[in-house]
């Protein structure tokens, strides 16, 4: 039975597995009176298009999604006023952007939260607890054991139809691998050129940088048409952009 005294929300990336969780969740009947989604201003445009599909299946089921953002501006304002770039060790950007937001929104509530995370099988060592008491973080695809490709197939089998998502992240995200890159430079280039621009922008380049290489390197190569191996990030992301 339901605890009137807390919620129940799913902590929606819009990739691929928390668009899995959330089909598993509403088609299995589990508590959920909400979803929520924390907006950087810097998602690429095929996940602000999933945000419309998404709005529009859970609405058939009776389950509202919202939108929280930070009280300052768009992640990428605050980059360019303060000439940085999001940072793998400190994570700041995901602090301010992502956690920020969600846990303020959470303490409006004044009820307890129960914290459904999209995080799949085999990414299980990413299990944390959400390091504050108002919050359970609770992993439903890590508990039924199901994989990447088990998301593909809830997906594929839900009863609306779905897409299947992009890639979720901001565009210009320190994490990006190099065919990350490749995609945003091919089908956005326009965002590609913005994120350039910041990057050379930052009063840390170019030392800091968003990848291996500066993205006007990168930019040559890919114009060259030049064969690329991939080329990974030195730490792996913890998922805490899904909190």
């Amino acid at each position: 039975m339901k605890n009137e005294n807390e919620k129940h929300i799913l902590s929606f990336g819009a990739g691929l597995n928390s668009t899995a969780l959330l089909v598993l969740l509403v088609e299995k009947k589990y508590p959920l009176d909400e979803v929520v989604f924390a907006d950087t201003g810097a998602e690429v445009p095929e996940t602000y298009e999933h945000l419309k599909i998404v709005d529009s299946y859970l609405r058939k089921h009776d389950v509202s999604l919202n939108i929280v953002r930070s009280k300052n501006r768009t992640l990428y304002e605050t980059c360019q006023r303060r000439k940085v770039i999001p940072s793998q060790i400190w994570r700041w950007s995901t602090r301010d952007y992502k956690i920020t937001p969600i846990h303020a929104y959470y303490r409006s509530l004044g009820v307890p939260v129960i914290q459904y995370l999209g995080i799949s099988y085999e990414e299980r060592d990413r299990i944390k607890k959400s390091g504050v008491p108002y919050v359970k973080n609770v992993f439903p695809l890590v508990e039924k054991k199901l994989t990447r490709q088990d998301c593909i197939d809830i997906i594929c089998l839900s009863d609306y139809d779905f897409p299947m998502p992009a890639r979720s992240g901001c565009f210009f995200c320190p994490f990006n691998s190099l065919s990350r890159w490749t995609e945003i430079y091919e089908n956005h280039k326009d965002l590609f050129l913005k994120a350039k621009k910041l990057e050379e922008n930052s009063k840390h380049f170019p030392k800091q940088r968003l990848m291996r290489w500066t993205l006007a390197v990168l930019e040559k190569k890919l114009e060259n048409k030049e064969t690329l191996p991939e080329v990974h990030v030195k730490k792996l992301c913890s998922s805490e952009c899904i909190i």
